[in-house]
């Protein structure tokens, strides 16, 4: 079984596991998840940390909580 990645952003973990692209809390509960295919779930997770990391740049800059 493959190991999961994951990547901590702000206040949030995106994880990769088993078809599975997750956005946590650092409490480990679970916010959303999204099913992707086994072929396209790298360039799925990476497009999800990048819209992730936008958006929380997009909420700072206007002032707005994260």
């Amino acid at each position: 079984m493959a190991q999961a990645t994951f990547k901590i952003i702000g206040n949030f973990k995106v994880e990769l596991g088993n078809g599975v692209v997750m956005i946590k809390d650092l409490k480990d509960n679970l916010l959303k998840a999204e099913s992707v295919k086994p072929f396209d779930s790298e360039d799925r997770y990476a497009q999800v940390c990048i819209a992730l990391e936008e958006k929380i740049k997009d909420r700072k800059d206007k002032g707005l909580p994260v």
